[in-house]
């Protein structure tokens, strides 16, 4: 962030950090929509559940590669222009794809367009963090960033679960996804209460500052710290790959579509928030990586509760949740860790190529949950998860033992 920005947000009262919840909500239903809505629908209509996995996997692809387009959105037109853009665009991407039928001849079309509106939920993104940096004072920010990220995980639970809702119980599919739009743009109305930072010229040229990105990412592989953070990116653990499918395991459980909804939806956008605060509370008081990989184990241990749990409503409810809520843990823990080495300088690049990468790779791991469900079912798929999670760790452990460099004991 240029000096004059900082400068600038330093001197500007904080708005209240509620404003981030709402603004970044969108971005977490571009997740939360085609997982448990989608994913519910389309097993009803007999739509395999590694074709749904595909689907949802338009929604990671996008925010894996985001990266790569992010300068449009920071050198091009104002954040409050980007934003309203992005969500009009999320809005006409989830009206079309309620009005195209759920089949397995339409896979491909719902596929391109969740890639679509997941893309332009990305500028929702970078409008919500400039605005954030540019309106909060230095020491706001963490405060405020709990905020943000409450605004993605609820819109990826409570807002799945919602937009489920309106597709059982309104006449008509499109009707749906109005009332998603309108969701949408209700979200950009805290737009007002804040200042538009100014456009940033300088006479840097944008190919000094990528080989300025480059050598900070350079720097930063470099320590012992960043390539165990990089490792444990990388490594399927923590992916929670599995809860983008929950949707498509309802029936399973004989959970109705209401449950569903309720459960995936604010059970589960309360049980990740909770998640959120105990990850955060282990990750100040014990070596960061162990709390990483705590937490990890924990998330192992709800795929083998949920496998054991009964075929019921009330089997679904808690083994879901207790999934949920080890998301949380795992999300505040891997974060505490980032940020705790990327420093002051290109603080943005270093933290999204551990989240890219983090990113890529439950992509992967929701692909090879999708195919062990059609070969093994249920219970295969969830100890296959389980695992590839216990060689995570074991790898871990013997890697991390044997990179070179100081001691983490201080991240």
């Amino acid at each position: 962030m240029p000096p004059a920005e900082s400068a600038s947000s330093a001197e500007r009262p904080a708005r209240h950090p509620w404003v981030w919840a709402v603004l970044y909500f969108p971005f977490g239903m571009s997740f939360g929509f085609p997982s448990i809505a989608l994913g519910y629908l389309a097993v009803r209509a007999g739509v395999s559940v590694s074709a749904i996995a595909g689907i949802v996997g338009m929604t990671l692809l996008a925010s894996g590669w985001k990266f790569v387009w992010a300068p449009l959105g920071d050198y091009t037109l104002t954040r409050k222009a980007w934003y309203l853009i992005a969500v009009s665009t999320v809005s006409a991407g989830f009206i079309a794809i309620t009005l195209v039928p759920l089949s397995r001849a339409t896979i491909p079309l719902l596929s391109l367009l969740v890639l679509l509106s997941s893309v332009a939920a990305t500028f929702v993104a970078f409008a919500t963090e400039g605005l954030m940096v540019h309106n909060t004072p230095v020491a706001a920010r963490g405060r405020a960033a709990g905020w943000f990220q409450s605004g993605n995980h609820f819109g990826q639970t409570a807002g799945g679960g919602f937009g489920l809702w309106l597709m059982r119980h309104t006449p008509e599919p499109w009707m749906a996804g109005a009332g998603l739009a309108i969701v949408l743009f209700l979200c950009a109305i805290p737009l007002v209460l804040l200042d538009e930072p100014a456009r940033v010229h300088t006479g840097v040229a944008i190919g000094a500052r990528a080989r300025d990105a480059w050598r900070e990412l350079v720097g930063i592989m470099r320590s012992k710290a960043g390539r165990i953070a990089l490792l444990l990116a990388i490594l399927p653990i923590g992916t929670g790959a599995a809860k983008d499918l929950f949707g498509s395991l309802g029936p399973e459980w004989h959970a109705s579509a209401d449950t569903v909804a309720l459960i995936l939806g604010v059970g589960g956008g309360i049980a990740i928030v909770v998640g959120c605060f105990a990850g955060g509370w282990l990750a100040d008081r014990i070596h960061k990586p162990t709390a990483y990989a705590v937490s990890c184990a924990l998330g192992l241990v709800a795929c083998v509760i949920m496998a054991w749990s009964p075929r019921t409503a009330a089997g679904y409810t808690v083994s879901t949740l207790f999934y949920t809520f080890t998301l949380g843990m795992v999300a505040a823990s891997f974060t505490g860790l980032v940020l705790a080495i990327v420093g002051h300088t290109a603080a943005a690049t270093k933290i999204n190529l551990f989240f890219a990468m983090n990113t890529l790779f439950t992509l992967g791991v929701l692909r090879i949950d999708g195919w062990a469900h059609d070969a093994w079912r249920t219970n295969g798929m969830l100890y296959t998860e389980a695992l590839l999670g216990v060689g995570a760790l074991a790898l871990f452990a013997w890697v991390a033992a044997r990179i070179p460099g100081a001691s983490l004991d201080d991240a």
